[in-house]
């Protein structure tokens, strides 16, 4: 190819992608639009009851309305979802159901993408302004990300724990905003991840992860949830 016009056609591509539109992924073109539009169909408990948000841990959890009875939960969970998703479609999410009290579980895609632990946190506390803004009596209980044998093996253990230590600093500081951590219930004796719970991909809990889980979640929803009730 002449050296002229291959310095040419260089130049033109570069002039192309300068003058390109950058496109920002909205709350109608995100890949998540269609998935959240259908919460709009689906039955949720009067106000005043338990909105699960959050990602993937959430939303395979098709047993929740059962292991979490007779809490009031409504599961509004999407797959895949990062923190900046939730920032995204806080809207279409949280308003419709006009919960007593959110259990929030975020922060693991972010991690699994190399977020940075304080961008998370941050993302977190600006949702968390978005709650307060919509309705200032809203609770809201932060849930420990798994450090599950995936985050294990892939050496995001450091970013899961410093999301941790920034929820439970956010329950502290902010009125209204709780923490617990359910690892716990998922590592035995030895703080090592009970493979048992998990499923294939060392990710995503089985049937028996959740049920350990909501050993600990479920007595700390239950206290927040009826704190708020008794104290209106």
């Amino acid at each position: 190819m002449n050296v002229r016009f291959s310095i040419f056609l260089i130049f033109f591509v570069c002039i192309q992608c300068w003058g390109a539109e950058v496109v920002t992924p909205t709350a109608t073109t995100n890949k998540f639009a269609n998935e959240v539009g259908r919460f709009a169909n689906l039955p949720s408990h009067a106000p005043g009851g338990v909105l699960l948000v959050g990602s993937s841990i959430f939303k395979r959890w098709t047993n929740a309305v059962s292991d979490l009875a007779p809490l009031p939960v409504t599961n509004r969970a999407f797959g895949g979802s990062q923190t900046s998703h939730q920032l995204m479609f806080f809207e279409q999410v949280v308003p419709p159901c006009r919960p007593q009290l959110i259990v929030w579980y975020c922060g693991s895609n972010d991690i699994k993408g190399k977020k940075d632990p304080a961008s998370v946190l941050e993302r977190t506390e600006e949702w968390l302004d978005k709650v307060k803004k919509f309705d200032p009596s809203i609770q809201v209980l932060l849930v420990s990300t798994h450090r599950s044998p995936q985050k294990r093996k892939d050496g995001q253990m450091e970013g899961v724990d410093a999301v941790n230590r920034g929820y439970q600093e956010l329950s502290k500081k902010r009125e209204g905003v709780f923490y617990v951590d359910v690892n716990p219930a998922l590592e035995n004796a030895k703080g090592e991840s009970r493979d048992d719970l998990y499923l294939a991909d060392g990710l995503h809990l089985n049937v028996e992860g959740y049920q350990q889980m909501a050993t600990l979640l479920k007595p700390a929803m239950e206290k927040y949830w009826r704190k708020k009730e008794m104290n209106p």
